[in-house]
């Protein structure tokens, strides 16, 4: 397999069609850049960006992706990662995120016959061979604690969050979950559970009272409720 010692390209400035000032990066030679910024506005960025929250780095192009990359692995063993992305926090007092994703509707009116969304995670299986022996999931959410340690607060492997201004008006329809089917498959089940197991998540639990209900709607508009109880008298394992 050839060595490519030395990447060479150019420079293009949008604003001088036709001037290009070449670019050549020794790779026998560590390579540092303390900031690579894209477009005309300073980035925001500790190490790779384009523009901020009030200058924007804008496009009005139609059907085009600011970043794009597509990754194929033939690997027959093995695990393969298109972006491997891992944040340490490791101040004390410190918070945030590995990845911020965030979608805003800016003033318009949009998703006009579509949809718009923070983020979307799909996984697709295709092919007439295409097929998964393990376990297959469009979005995996892990929440983990290592051993000897007891971190407090309040923790959860999904936090379905609202942040509704007191003056905004909220749909009638909005919920936390929605469900839906893209296709004409339908799903045939809500959820899968652990086995029903004594003072498990799913547990035998008979004759105690209906206390409350969680209200939910439907896509046709229609409200009905869960029945849920307070009471733990008749649930196996108790509480």
């Amino acid at each position: 397999m050839s060595k490519y010692r030395k990447v060479q390209g150019y420079i293009y400035d949008t604003d001088k069609p036709g001037l290009a000032r070449p670019v050549e990066i020794n790779l026998d030679a560590p390579v540092s850049i303390d900031t690579l910024q894209f477009g005309d506005t300073a980035t925001a960025a500790l190490r790779l960006g384009a523009g901020t929250a009030t200058s924007p780095d804008s496009t009005a192009e139609a059907n085009k992706n600011a970043l794009g990359f597509w990754f194929k692995s033939t690997a027959t063993s093995g695990d393969s990662r298109g972006l491997y992305l891992r944040q340490y926090f490791a101040g004390a007092g410190v918070s945030g995120e590995a990845a911020r994703i965030f979608g805003t509707v800016d003033n318009v009116t949009a998703a006009v016959g579509g949809t718009v969304n923070g983020a979307h995670v799909s996984l697709s299986v295709q092919g007439a061979s295409g097929a998964v022996s393990g376990a297959g999931n469009a979005l995996r959410a892990t929440l983990g604690i290592g051993a000897s340690c007891n971190p407090g607060g309040t923790l959860a492997a999904l936090q379905l969050d609202s942040d509704f201004d007191n003056a905004a008006t909220v749909p009638a329809n909005a919920a936390a979950i929605r469900v839906t089917n893209s296709n004409t498959k339908l799903w045939s089940k809500f959820l899968r559970l652990p086995t029903i197991a004594s003072a498990g998540i799913l547990a035998a639990h008979i004759t105690d009272a209906m206390t409350h209900s969680v209200r939910c709607v439907d896509e046709a508009g229609t409200v009905f409720y869960l029945m849920a109880t307070t009471t733990a008298s008749n649930r196996t394992g108790g509480a």
